[in-house]
């Protein structure tokens, strides 16, 4: 409001009486034009109340109506069933299959209808993935009580109704033990399985529980295609009495994944259709003992070779290769693969390298690459190069290479510059650990001055360049967890230039970049992050980025050592990966 007074508002001044009449004429009609709005608004404030409950009154009446028209109602019972089976999702091991949360279980619950369309399509019953609940277990010291045995025979009837309901469906079964268990629960759930064995299409057990299925013979698994057996030693039992060899033997089977502490030799002798194979994993606990004789034991790049000549269908590959302490013998003759198209290699890395150059790969589309550091033989000269086996196989088959993870303490420019020229095509790069899915792999301890950090120059080959060719021009992912030392300049200009439609070209922009074990002064890997406006196009643009200094994230640590029986030491497990594009 403009008046004379208006020059003191904002200070100390007192008003005089006359000033205070002017002030009360001047707020007159202020004062009355308040009350109005006042008044106004409580008649707009119950007209409003007023509609909403005539809204909810509407909305009363006419929700019986809009429920019996709904879509859902109208789909037909073949669609309803197809929704339902897409509705079952992966689940973790670890949670029980029966909890009510379980997609079988919801859908019973929601009305008659779909009651019905549940318990009628057998799909939604004929995936299985339980681990026994730790209530249903005793101690091996005392004897189970009538209530724990009415829980027990509760559990397995609940499991009866489960397999029944999925007919004659193929099945796919997960089951895990409880180490509180001792076996017996268990065993009653092997029994149970081993009736629908002619139903087997995919199989996860832990079979040293199970010895029911050592009985199995192959002609009762027609349909089995995918076993995941896990056990302390291959093949599972003595050297002159091996078990579960019907499983093996299955004449269907397409994937196995074997996951052992320790095996003997033999494993190319065993009875399985290798000629069938499309997937083959051989990978345990990795333990790394004082005793030299019984890492003889493990299974060796040699005795792989003589697998994998049998395996012709091959298209994926993953093994956890471990050190003889003896010396290997000059390569073998050129195994090749000529399926093979994703191969994942761990453990020592002399065996690596012997399997490298003894292999031919030429569809190779994924390479994982995770040598342990330390030296296979004690009186090898220094310095040595994990990197070398790679970047060879990388020369010669690398072209098609779509997706690549090195597990490294470090990489040179140099060697990450030759890793890139020989894989053109590469979308998904990881440098460092990438195990989303599995325990990450030991990593045996180097020297910290062990090669140098990944800097400016090694990020500089990945950053698009006016006027000049750039590396790996359709990459999408890169995430990096070896020690960095990056500046910030280097990691916004990568942003900036690989977010720069007219620099990335046809490649496309990336779609996620994490690095992570950035130095303490770095300006990225604060909490921050989030708020930083020289990220803030670089997010719009649709790329999820990730920055962590090492205080927060720790890659390559050197594993805590458990000290086992017999000189034992168990570091970690492996090998295990995930890759973000579905190359088949």
């Amino acid at each position: 409001m403009d008046t004379h007074l208006s020059q003191f508002y904002g200070t100390n001044h007192v008003p005089s009486d006359t000033e205070l009449l002017e002030i009360e004429n001047l707020l007159a009609p202020q004062n009355a034009r308040l009350v109005q709005l006042e008044k106004d608004l409580e008649e707009a404030e119950a007209k409003v109340a007023r509609l909403r409950k005539e809204r909810e009154d509407v909305l009363r009446d006419i929700k019986p109506l809009k429920s019996l028209s709904s879509l859902i109602r109208r789909f037909p019972r073949e669609v309803m069933e197809l929704i339902f089976v897409h509705s079952i999702l992966a689940k973790a091991p670890g949670r029980p299959t029966f909890s009510i949360c379980h997609t079988p279980l919801v859908l019973l619950r929601v009305c008659k209808l779909w009651r019905e369309i549940t318990l009628t399509t057998p799909q939604l019953w004929a995936s299985v993935e339980l681990t026994i609940p730790s209530h249903l277990c005793h101690s091996f010291a005392n004897a189970p009580d009538s209530k724990q045995q009415q829980r027990v025979a509760l559990f397995l009837d609940q499991f009866d109704r489960w397999l029944e309901r999925s007919q004659s469906y193929p099945l796919s079964l997960i089951v895990r033990g409880s180490p509180l268990d001792g076996g017996v629960v268990m065993q009653s759930l092997a029994s149970k399985l081993a009736l629908h064995s002619r139903r087997w299409e995919s199989i996860d057990f832990d079979i040293s529980q199970c010895s029911t299925f050592s009985d199995i013979v192959a002609e009762s698994l027609p349909t089995l295609k995918h076993a995941r057996l896990s056990a302390y030693s291959f093949p599972f039992g003595t050297h002159d009495k091996p078990r579960f060899l019907g499983i093996l033997a299955a004449p269907n089977l397409e994937g196995l994944q074997i996951q052992v502490t320790r095996s003997s030799p033999g494993f190319s002798k065993m009875p399985i259709s290798w000629t069938n194979l499309t997937r083959l994993l051989l990978d345990g606990v990795y333990m790394y003992r004082q005793d030299i004789s019984s890492q003889d034991e493990q299974l060796t790049a040699t005795e792989i070779l003589h697998v994998l000549e049998k395996c012709q269908s091959l298209r994926i590959l993953s093994l956890l290769l471990i050190s003889t302490h003896n010396r290997l013998p000059e390569p073998e003759p050129q195994v090749t693969l000529s399926n093979l198209e994703a191969l994942n290699v761990t453990g020592c890395r002399l065996q690596i390298n012997h399997l490298l150059r003894s292999i031919t790969t030429p569809r190779i589309r994924e390479m994982h690459y995770q040598p342990f550091f330390k030296s296979s033989l004690p009186d090898e000269a220094p310095p040595f190069s994990p990197a070398l086996p790679l970047t060879s196989f990388l020369q010669r088959y690398g072209n098609q290479a779509v997706v690549l993870s090195v597990n490294l303490p470090t990489a040179s420019k140099e060697e990450l510059q030759s890793w890139l020229e020989c894989t053109p095509a590469l979308k998904q790069l990881t440098l460092g650990q990438e195990f989303q899915f599995a325990p990450p792999p030991p990593v045996l301890s180097i020297p910290s001055n062990f090669g140098n950090p990944f800097d400016d120059s090694c990020i500089g080959l990945l950053t698009p360049k006016r006027d000049h060719s750039h590396l790996c021009p359709n990459l999408k992912i890169f995430r990096c967890s070896i020690r960095a030392r990056i500046s910030g300049d280097a990691i916004l200009a990568f942003l900036k230039a690989r977010t720069d439609p007219l620099l990335v070209g046809r490649g496309g922009i990336i779609e996620e970049v994490s690095i992570h074990q950035l130095p303490y002064d770095s300006p990225f890997g604060d909490s921050s992050d989030a708020e930083d406006e020289r990220l803030k196009s670089i997010r719009e643009a649709g790329v999820r980025l990730s920055f962590k200094k090492t205080f927060y994230y720790q890659s390559n640590p050197v594993p805590t050592i458990v000290h086992g029986h017999h000189g034992t030491s168990i570091p970690g497990f492996g090998p295990g990966y995930g890759v973000d594009f579905k190359l088949f």
